[in-house]
């Protein structure tokens, strides 16, 4: 009991310094945070955005599958196109992934019947590249198109008309499937 009283006063004297002093009349305080407190980020993700998975090419020529974030609800074809033909981001880049898709592709429109999408480009993008590289970018828009599986087949035309095209397993074809580029499929990681 005589602890309690000893500590009592002590208490009393501390909790006395610790007030605030009243003003007389309403004083306006200036605040020291910034004006917008709301946290940022980077990358934040709307409702409206969606994930996708596109295929670039490792040093080794094969697909890497590389997710790829856009605004807007719904995935079209062009524009899994659009990122294939712009360059990888730079931690894509860090890791030596690259494209083979020609910078000048341009796409003149797309149809869709059932699983068979119908790709037109305009004249002067992948009619004009050659051997190995061809046969990249046409496994990395195959591969990156039929992705969702809504899509199994592809034909490609230029300036609408249907190209044959060549693929590495199975000969030129005009209509694309990725069992056809099968030599270029991600590498996959065995368990022991």
């Amino acid at each position: 009991m005589k602890k309690i009283f000893t500590y009592l006063p002590l208490a009393v004297l501390v909790i006395s310094g610790c007030g605030i002093p009243q003003d007389s009349s309403p004083v306006s305080i200036q605040s020291t945070l910034p004006e917008n407190t709301t946290p940022q980020t980077d990358a934040q993700v709307s409702e409206d955005s969606r994930t996708f998975t596109i295929y670039l090419l490792d040093a080794d020529s094969r697909l890497v599958p590389v997710a790829r974030e856009l605004s807007g609800s719904e995935l079209r074809i062009t524009d899994l196109i659009n990122e294939l033909i712009a360059n990888p981001t730079e931690a894509e880049s860090s890791m030596a992934l690259s494209t083979a898709v020609p910078v000048g592709l341009s796409l003149d429109g797309v149809s869709v019947d059932g699983v068979v999408a119908t790709i037109n480009f305009e004249p002067g993008g992948l009619e004009i590249v050659e051997g190995e590289q061809l046969t990249e970018a046409l496994a990395q828009i195959v591969w990156s198109v039929t992705e969702s599986g809504d899509v199994t087949s592809l034909i490609i035309s230029i300036n609408s008309e249907v190209k044959t095209w060549p693929t590495p397993d199975e000969g030129d074809q005009n209509s694309l499937t990725r069992s056809q580029f099968i030599s270029y499929a991600p590498q996959v990681s065995v368990v022991g």
